[in-house]
C-alpha cells in the first residue's frame, strides 16, 4: 500500500487542498487514501478553516457508510457494474488535533520573540539587525516585530527563519508527524509526499522550499539523517509538489502604511522564486516531480484581507488544476514518478478550458468527466429531488415518490440516518458552490468554460462578493430539476453527452445494481449510478 500525503501550504495551498479534497469524495485519486496536512501561521484564516471543515464533514461521511453501520455504500464493487466510488476514497488529518499546523505560538507574535532576540550575543544581533529590517524602519517595512498572527505576507525570507526554528524547536510535533509516516518506507511502502502552495506572497513562499529541503534530507543518507539511520529507505520516498504562479489579483489595502503584501509586488517576487527553484533543483534534486501552474490573465478577487477569517477567497480554476497535479503525482507507476523538468499545465486555447484542459496522466483524465461530472449530477439530484422527497408522505407515513419509496424500503430513518442525510445535505450544498464559485470567478478571464454551469441553482450570484459570492435555491421544482440536470455537465471534447433526466428515471424506477450496499447507502449508490453522465450500453 501507498502512504500518500498533501500538504498545503499557507492560503492558496489550504484552497488547492480543498479542491482536492473535493475529487476525492468523488472518487478521483488514490484508493489507498491521502492524509492532509495545512500548514499557515494564521490560525483563523478563512481559507484554512473551511478547507479544514470540508476535510472533518467528508471523514464524518465515510464514517456515516461504514461499516458495521445500518447504512453502507458498497466502495469494493465494480463501478460498471454495481458499485460506486462516490466517497470511496479516505482522508485524515496529519495530526490527532486536525490538519492545520501553526509554526509559532502565541507566545511568540512576531520574529524577535521567535530566534529570542533578548539572548543573542551582540554579534548576533547585528548579524540579525542586518538580515531583517527593525525599529528604524518605516511601520510599512519592519520584520522583527511584524505581527505574525496573520501569516509573513509576503515576507518569505521572514516565514522561512520562523518555519526552521519552529521545525526544530518550538513546534516540533509537525516533523514527527511526517517522519512516523516517513518510517514506513522501511517495511518497503512507497511514500509519497506532495506539496502545494504559491511561490509569490508569504507562508507558500517560505514554507515550500523550507519543508522539501526539510523532508529531502531525511530521505537522504548523511549527518542530517543520521539519527533516523535504518528507520526510513530513501528510495522508497518520493517528493512532489505543486507550484503556483500568481494567478489573482486584489485590491490595494485600505491603509496605505499597511505591513502587508501588494499586488503589484507578486510578479517580482514570482521572477526571484522561479530562479530560486531553477537553482534548487539542479543543485539539490530536492522534487522527483514538480508542477508549475498559473493563469496568463489574472482572476480578481475585487478586495483585500492580510488574513484571518475575513480572508476566505472564492474558488478558482487553477487551484484545482494544481488538486490534479496532486492526484497525478499519486496514481503515477512509480517506475514514471521522476521527471527531469518541471510539469506545466497548458491550455489548448486561450478562450476556451473544457474537460480535456484538465491536465492529468490519461487513466485520471478519463475518469473525471465521468466522477467529477457525475458527483455533480448526484448533488443536484439529492438535494432538490430526493431530500426534500423523504419527508413527503401520505396519511399513512409513506413517501409518496414511487421510485424512492421503493428504493428506501429497508431504511431505517430513526437511527442513524438523521445525521447521515445532514451531512449528505451539507456536501450537496457545499461542493456545488464551489464548482459555481469556480466558474463564476471564470468570467472575464475564460470566454467559453466548458465544464459545467449551474448557474439555474443558484438565488445569489455576486462576483463583487468574494467571501460569499453564491448562495443556491432552497428549493426546485421538478420541472427545474429536469432542466437543471440536462444543462449541469458541458459534453465537451470527447466525452458523451450526458443522459437526460428521463434516462435518470428510469434507472431509479428498475431495479439498480447496488451491490453489498444497505440502508441509506444503498439508496445514495442508486442514486449515484442513476446519475451518472453516461451509459456505456447508451
Amino acid at each position: 500500500m501507498t502512504i500518500n500525503i498533501l500538504i498545503g501550504i499557507g492560503g492558496t495551498g489550504a484552497k488547492i487542498v480543498e479542491s482536492a479534497l473535493y475529487l476525492l469524495s468523488t472518487g478521483v485519486g488514490p484508493q489507498s487514501g491521502v492524509t492532509i496536512g495545512i500548514v499557515d501561521q494564521d490560525n483563523a484564516n478563512g481559507n484554512v478553516v473551511r478547507t479544514e471543515n470540508l476535510l472533518t464533514l467528508l471523514q464524518a461521511v465515510r464514517s456515516d457508510f461504514s461499516s458495521p453501520r445500518k447504512n453502507v455504500i458498497d466502495w469494493k464493487g465494480s463501478e460498471q457494474q454495481d458499485g460506486t466510488g462516490l466517497f470511496s476514497i479516505g482522508a485524515k488529518p496529519l495530526f490527532a488535533h486536525g490538519a492545520h499546523w501553526r509554526p509559532a505560538p502565541d507566545n511568540k507574535p512576531n520574529l524577535r520573540h521567535i530566534l529570542q532576540h533578548q539572548d543573542m550575543p551582540e554579534a548576533e544581533k547585528i548579524l540579525f539587525d542586518l538580515m531583517f529590517r527593525g525599529d528604524t524602519a518605516g511601520e510599512a517595512d519592519k520584520e522583527q516585530t511584524m505581527d505574525l498572527a496573520e501569516g509573513y505576507r509576503g515576507r518569505a525570507h521572514v516565514g522561512a527563519a520562523a518555519l526552521v526554528s519552529a521545525i526544530n524547536h518550538d513546534q516540533p510535533e509537525f516533523i514527527a508527524a511526517l517522519l512516523e509516516l516517513l518510517q514506513k518506507s522501511s517495511t518497503g511502502q512507497d511514500v509519497r509526499i506532495f506539496m502545494a502552495g504559491s511561490l509569490f506572497g508569504g507562508t507558500g513562499a517560505a514554507g515550500f522550499p523550507t519543508i522539501a529541503r526539510m523532508l529531502h534530507k531525511l530521505r537522504t543518507p548523511g549527518p542530517s539523517s543520521a539519527n533516523i539511520d535504518g528507520k526510513v529507505k530513501g528510495d522508497k520516498i518520493h517528493i512532489g509538489g505543486a507550484l503556483m504562479l500568481p494567478y489573482f489579483s486584489f485590491a490595494p489595502p485600505s491603509e496605505a502604511q499597511a505591513n502587508v503584501v501588494a499586488a503589484s509586488q507578486l510578479l517580482p517576487q514570482a521572477r526571484v522564486a522561479v530562479e530560486f527553484y531553477q537553482n534548487l533543483q539542479q543543485q539539490e534534486r530536492v522534487f522527483d516531480r514538480l508542477y508549475v501552474s498559473g493563469w496568463d490573465k489574472m482572476f480578481d478577487m475585487g478586495y483585500h484581507e492580510p488574513g484571518r477569517a475575513e480572508q476566505r477567497n472564492p474558488a478558482l480554476i487553477p487551484e484545482l488544476v494544481a488538486a490534479l497535479a496532486a492526484m497525478d503525482f499519486f496514481t503515477l507507476e512509480s517506475d514514471k514518478i521522476k521527471a527531469d523538468r518541471p510539469m506545466v499545465a497548458a491550455r489548448r486555447n486561450d478562450r476556451m478550458f473544457g474537460w480535456d484542459d484538465l491536465p492529468a496522466n490519461e487513466t485520471l483524465k478519463k475518469s473525471l468527466y465521468e466522477k467529477l461530472g457525475g458527483a455533480l449530477r448526484f448533488a443536484l439530484w439529492w438535494r432538490y429531488r430526493v431530500e426534500p422527497s423523504v419527508d413527503d408522505r401520505n396519511l399513512l407515513g409513506s413517501i409518496k415518490v414511487g421510485w424512492l419509496s421503493k428504493l428506501a424500503k429497508d431504511i431505517d430513518w430513526q437511527n442513524e440516518t438523521p445525521e447521515a442525510r445532514k451531512n449528505l445535505r451539507d456536501y450537496c450544498e457545499l461542493i456545488l458552490s464551489w464548482a459555481s464559485s469556480a466558474r463564476l470567478f471564470s468570467d472575464g478571464v475564460i470566454h467559453d468554460f466548458a465544464l459545467w454551469n449551474g448557474d439555474r441553482l443558484l438565488a445569489k450570484s455576486d462576483h463583487k462578493d468574494p467571501t460569499d459570492p453564491v448562495t443556491l435555491y432552497g428549493q426546485r421544482s421538478e420541472d427545474e430539476s429536469l432542466q437543471d440536470l440536462s444543462i449541469l455537465l458541458h459534453a465537451s471534447d470527447p466525452n458523451k453527452p450526458p443522459v437526460n433526466a428521463q434516462v435518470v428515471f428510469g434507472d431509479l424506477n428498475n431495479p439498480i445494481a447496488t451491490g453489498a450496499s444497505r440502508g441509506l447507502g444503498r439508496l445514495v449508490a442508486a442514486v449515484h449510478r442513476a446519475t451518472r453522465p453516461f451509459r456505456e450500453e447508451v
